[in-house]
């Protein structure tokens, strides 16, 4: 019966992404919001409803550990999905179609990540009713940073096709209600994947091992990996490289937010040294990021090196927490 709903989950997961990417393409499309902003609000946001779940529960539970690796597995893994895409459509050289948006997501991501190093090192005892004060800076540090992206104007707003203005609106009006239950649908179906996946994992002797975790990983990530090749295959690159860099910045939302949840101490004060190295292997992916968005080149070899990079990379990452030398 879990695997049953295991497969159900999955099919529904990836049928409702398509869904997600197509309504916030049409959106994107048709209002002066451009794609990494969109990423971070719509689409970032509603494909890690399955991290929110899964993060939320943990800290009502008192688990500290799944909620950072949860949050950090899944960068981790969008990040890679990144990577992926770009050799999967590797004609189309996605990165031609970053915009200034994508460039400020991706330095407000990394500016994040190197804070919360930093707090997960000097373990800050430092709070707020019970909240952290390292958390409560995460938040405002996402909240500062998403105003900032949507007063960025959008480089292609001449693409907008000329339509009546009523049409136009009562169009994105019913597009958005469609996103809404969408997103409804994704969270409840996402949950469930989340779930069955952690009870193979049991059933199978996994348990929380290595490979437990990755198949959780993977299968709370589905949403974003398929919503970024129809973003793609929709014309749209710019919104499946919003996506990523949306769902990254969404995800520390969630993770300073678990703080208001978690009521054994402070979150980031709570958790093993072992994270540190994810965290680390996780700015330098952002660092690799930014030097492609930053950079203009047109060959293709330079695409591929800086995709199997960031491979390399999540393979080093993957090793260290097999053979994880500290104690958890």
């Amino acid at each position: 019966m879990v695997y049953f709903l295991f497969t159900i989950s999955v099919i529904a997961t990836v049928l409702i992404a398509m869904k997600l990417s197509k309504y916030a393409d049409h959106i994107s499309r048709n209002t002066t919001l451009g794609g990494a902003f969109l990423g971070a609000i719509l689409l970032g946001g509603a494909t890690s409803l399955p991290e929110i779940t899964t993060s939320y529960t943990a800290a009502i539970i008192h688990n500290p550990d799944m909620i950072l690796g949860n949050i950090l597995g899944s960068n981790l893994f969008n990040l890679l999905t990144l990577a992926f895409i770009n050799l999967y459509f590797l004609k189309q050289r996605i990165f031609q179609f970053k915009t200034k948006e994508h460039l400020y997501a991706s330095i407000l991501s990394l500016f994040l990540t190197v804070y919360l190093l930093f707090g997960l090192y000097i373990q800050s005892d430092i709070h707020l009713f019970g909240i952290g004060l390292d958390s409560i800076l995460l938040l405002v540090g996402y909240g500062f940073g998403l105003w900032i992206l949507s007063r960025i104007p959008t480089e292609k707003a001449e693409e907008k096709e000329a339509q009546p203005e009523k049409m136009q609106r009562n169009s994105i009006r019913g597009t958005v209600v469609k996103f809404i239950i969408s997103c409804l649908l994704i969270m409840v179906f996402g949950t469930l994947l989340t779930l069955t996946g952690d009870k193979i994992a049991v059933i199978t002797g996994l348990g929380s091992s290595f490979v437990g975790m990755f198949l959780i990983a993977v299968t709370t990530s589905l949403p974003e990996v398929v919503s970024c090749i129809v973003a793609v295959r929709l014309g749209n690159p710019s919104l499946a490289i919003g996506s990523v860099l949306g769902s990254n910045l969404f995800n520390l939302f969630v993770l300073g937010s678990s703080d208001i949840f978690y009521r054994s101490g402070l979150l980031l004060s709570s958790v093993d040294i072992f994270h540190y190295f994810s965290t680390f292997i996780l700015i330098i992916m952002h660092l690799v990021v930014i030097f492609v968005l930053l950079r203009k080149t047109t060959h293709t070899p330079k695409y591929v090196y800086v995709s199997l990079l960031i491979f390399v990379l999540y393979v080093v990452n993957s090793l260290f927490l097999l053979f994880n030398p500290f104690p958890h």
